[in-house]
């Protein structure tokens, strides 16, 4: 009987040790990919942005500003870009859509 509680229990643990294993063995994107899907998601969000307001300049200058400053905030903290590349990349994104 005990055979069979120590064969359960080690199999539980096996289980067990191989699913968290799966979970920590996730395969990470090199540094040059996921800058460059971020700056992709940034032109398609503010292509976006633009497009939806179109019918009103105004508001599109004001989304557009707001827009910005949340991306200069958000790559202030990102550790892919250096000073230099976020300010690049920000006049890129300026420039976008003129």
């Amino acid at each position: 009987m005990e055979y069979i509680n120590a064969l359960l229990l080690s199999a539980i643990f096996t289980f067990l040790f191989i699913s968290f294993k799966r979970k920590n063995s996730s395969v990470l994107k090199p540094k040059v990919v996921k800058k460059d899907e971020l700056i992709e998601s940034y032109k398609l969000e503010l292509q976006d942005i633009l497009k939806e307001y179109e019918d009103n300049k105004e508001l599109q200058m004001q989304e557009r500003i707001k827009f910005l400053k949340r991306v200069n905030y958000e790559l202030s903290m990102n550790i892919f870009f250096d000073e230099n590349e976020a300010k690049e990349l920000l006049q890129e994104l300026s420039k976008l859509g003129k």
